[in-house]
């Protein structure tokens, strides 16, 4: 059964392949080399061997639950065939016989403006903006798959930047120094820890930090700060007066002992050569990771309170489904979820593993999470 229908216009008005073509030809083996089962009628026709090409085509908008046209031409959306796949399944979508059902576009050099009414109101993709990135994580969201499902395949780009995520001990003070000019880029000077506050926190816990690191140049370009903190601390800090920068080191706990936490996740930064790659994405799941990782030693996060001060923050509250607490005293907004019973958003691969995960372990003794 397919799960995704690729529709493209093959051949220009001289009978010549179009790019669309090609586009939609990368777009077919990108998804079926993580597992999806892709309906493109070039391939899947010649599989299929046969000449009722309406009725394929029916067929298959009858079975696909995402329908992808791929334009490089604003004109080439109202080109019959193609007009007629993804009016077609629009119309099932809003007539109810798709309820669950997604379209959208992946464009190159096209105006949405230009699009038809219905594909000016989808979800776009730009081609060669971190499409696949973008893509895969959509579609993952809306066929999310279960951990033992194929990982994500994405073709490696020519003179693309490779990225290294480290933690743990695997960071050194250097690198955190690294952070924190980063951090000084987005932050206020006054709200901003020390290195020597910082390097105290790390040697309490040195799984409070996640960096990504630019191979080629050495520079941290990502940071995340994640910290379990005691309960006297997360109340301070939820009631909104309260400043992270006057967490003293007694207020910050270890992984030591196998229990349920109170976290507080302080900055999540991204350098602004990077916004809008999929540096933010990879950041993301490599939270959820860190805490299904945690969880191998039970050890477990109750609770989750981030003070939002950037864009990056405030994005990341609300992808994982995070709810607004309050404005608090300092230009800043509280957000938080609750962790165990399970009460985030499933949206990837990785959440609805930590979700499952979360949920079966509160089933097994919810008297280690409740009050």
């Amino acid at each position: 059964m397919e799960e995704i229908f690729i529709s493209y216009k093959h051949t220009d008005e001289n009978g010549l392949m179009t790019e669309d073509f090609k586009i939609a030809h990368q777009l077919y083996d990108l998804l079926t080399k993580n597992g999806y089962s892709v309906f493109y009628s070039k391939e899947s026709l010649q599989k299929i061997g046969s000449s009722r090409y309406k009725n394929d085509i029916d067929e298959a908008l009858d079975r696909t639950k995402i329908l992808i046209v791929v334009l490089t031409k604003a004109e080439y959306a109202r080109s019959e065939w193609v007009q007629y796949e993804w009016d077609s399944f629009f119309n099932d979508i809003l007539s109810g016989v798709k309820p669950e059902g997604k379209l959208f576009t992946l464009t190159k050099d096209v105006s949405i403006t230009a699009l038809p009414r219905t594909l000016r109101n989808v979800q776009n993709f730009i081609y060669g903006h971190h499409h696949e990135e973008q893509i895969l994580a959509y579609v993952q969201s809306c066929l999310p798959k279960t951990w033992q499902d194929i990982p994500i395949t994405i073709p490696a780009k020519k003179n693309e930047n490779r990225f290294q995520l480290i933690k743990g001990k695997e960071i050194t003070a250097e690198d955190i120094q690294k952070a924190l000019d980063l951090e000084a880029l987005v932050y206020r000077e006054d709200t901003m820890q020390s290195l020597n506050a910082c390097l105290r926190y790390f040697h309490i816990n040195p799984d409070i930090y996640l960096f990504v690191k630019e191979i080629s140049t050495g520079k941290i370009v990502a940071n995340i700060d994640i910290a379990p903190i005691t309960d006297e601390c997360y109340e301070q800090l939820r009631s909104g007066r309260f400043v992270d920068k006057d967490i003293t080191p007694d207020m910050l706990l270890s992984y030591d002992l196998p229990c349920a936490y109170n976290l507080y996740f302080s900055s999540i930064v991204i350098h602004d050569d990077y916004r809008g790659s999929d540096l933010f994405l990879k950041m993301f799941n490599a939270v959820v990771e860190h805490f299904i990782s945690l969880g191998e030693r039970e050890v477990y996060a109750k609770r989750m309170l981030a003070d939002a001060v950037t864009k990056e923050g405030e994005k990341f509250c609300k992808l994982f489904g995070m709810h607004k607490v309050k404005e608090s005293d300092h230009s800043s907004t509280l957000y938080e979820t609750i962790l165990i019973p399970p009460q985030f958003k499933i949206i990837s691969k990785a959440t609805k593993v930590l979700f499952e995960y979360y949920k079966r372990k509160y089933e097994e003794a919810p008297y280690l999470f409740d009050e």
